[in-house]
């Protein structure tokens, strides 16, 4: 026991030392694992950022696709009410 406490080293001992030891690693052990998960997090969000915009732009293909429908529709309904006219024109006569 009286060599134990012989060796010393800012009032601690040789057990003590090896305790914090212990603590320091397991520290380092927890800080080197949080950096990975952050890692991992960060790879995550870089692929959830890349699949959004290759959603936004899918939807701008859509937006456009529908929009071009919507003109179509639109010149079709009007070129229809124009052979309308023409028919009632005609019918009339």
């Amino acid at each position: 026991m009286l060599a134990a406490s012989e060796w010393t080293g800012l009032g601690l001992t040789a057990a003590d030392w090896c305790a914090v030891l212990a603590l320091v690693g397991s520290l380092i052990a927890t800080l080197i694992k949080l950096i990975k998960v952050m890692n991992n997090l960060t790879i995550s969000i870089d692929e959830l950022n890349e699949s959004n915009r290759k959603r936004d732009r899918a939807i701008d293909e859509l937006t456009k696709h529908v929009q071009q429908h919507d003109e179509q529709f639109i010149r079709d309904e009007a070129r229809l009410n124009q052979i309308a006219k023409q028919l009632e024109g005609s019918s009339k006569q």
